[in-house]
């Protein structure tokens, strides 16, 4: 099924749930739950302000119960991309993109997770972050899509396998009750209690890349404002790289305070490679302190890496001085 089945996020998606004299009706199914079913209640928890308002989650098969609903995930066999979020079903929705995490071959078919934040996560970037525009909102979206949608998906759907070890899934696995002890008030406690702990991990995620795009206009202003573009000064550590390949600079070593005192970092050939644009000198590598400052000719050198891809000084002086000659400036 093509990747555009679910209906573009609109006023129209959530017309009706916002009523907030209305106790909202949730449904998804009974038993043991996992990380798409919690992740995409703790969706819809944000999405429609369920802190503020009242609601009732039922965790049933039940058919007489899931019509009455106002919102079914992972339960009931319908998709609808409005208030049904089945995946389960014959011709139930799968994604069609280009790469795909590693491990996966083929297309990745939809969880309740997917599904729902397909449909609500921009409403849930716009509570987190009201003051984003659509484009930063939409990155942001994609983001999570990427880095925690898709592979619980992935999961869910037998097209990946978790890694050995604790991982985002296992975890909430963990909430599920003791064989003898499941009865629905339990599994319904232990259901929230693993939603608060996705609720985190979702909203400190967002907060980094909220941060990351927060510095693609300081890192901007900082560009324009350099009097050589091979250098790239900032006036603190911040997220670089991405805004550097974004906006094809050709910048090749980046500066900034760290502490008391000042680093010079190299840039990748490519975003996500180790191999950089420009290394320091071999004989620089590993020296420290007077031998360093011997070597180089420049007072207050501090480190360099024996990698030869990150350098320390003392002042900022000596941190221009430092990429400058490098450069063979």
């Amino acid at each position: 099924m093509p990747d555009d089945i679910t209906p573009p996020l609109s006023d129209s998606l959530t017309e009706g749930l916002m009523d907030r004299n209305k106790e909202l009706l949730i449904v998804t199914h009974n038993g043991r739950f996992h990380i798409d079913d919690v992740f995409a209640f703790t969706t819809l928890a944000i999405a429609l302000d369920l802190d503020n308002r009242p609601f009732k989650v039922e965790r049933t098969r039940d058919t007489e119960i899931i019509e009455k609903a106002d919102i079914v995930f992972d339960v009931g066999g319908i998709f609808d991309g409005k208030r049904r979020f089945d995946h389960h079903q014959i011709g139930a929705p799968e994604r069609d993109i280009k790469q795909t995490p590693k491990g996966i071959e083929g297309t990745i078919p939809y969880s309740s997770a997917g599904l729902i934040w397909r449909a609500f996560g921009l409403d849930v970037i716009q509570k987190l972050a009201p003051d984003l525009d659509d484009k930063s909102r939409k990155i942001a979206h994609n983001v999570i899509e990427k880095s925690l949608v898709i592979p619980i998906d992935a999961i869910d759907n037998g097209k990946m396998h978790p890694e050995n070890g604790l991982n985002f899934s296992s975890i909430i696995n963990v909430f599920n009750p003791p064989w003898d002890t499941d009865d629905s008030s339990t599994q319904l406690e232990r259901f929230f209690e693993a939603s608060k702990i996705v609720r985190t991990v979702l909203i400190y995620q967002l907060n980094i890349e909220f941060a990351r795009l927060r510095a693609i206009g300081c890192t901007q202003e900082a560009y324009k404002s350099s009097p050589d573009q091979r250098i790239l000064m900032l006036p603190r550590w911040m997220p670089h790289i991405y805004p550097i390949f974004a906006n094809g600079w050709a910048t090749q070593l980046v500066i900034y305070p760290a502490e008391n005192e000042w680093r010079i970092g190299t840039v990748p050939i490519r975003m996500h490679g180790n191999d950089r644009r420009k290394l320091f000198p071999a004989s620089w590598g590993g020296l420290e302190g007077e031998a360093l400052a011997a070597e180089t000719g420049i007072p207050g050198s501090k480190f360099v890496h024996k990698g030869l891809f990150i350098a320390v000084t003392e002042t900022k002086e000596a941190a221009i001085a430092l990429a400058e000659k490098t450069l063979g400036g």
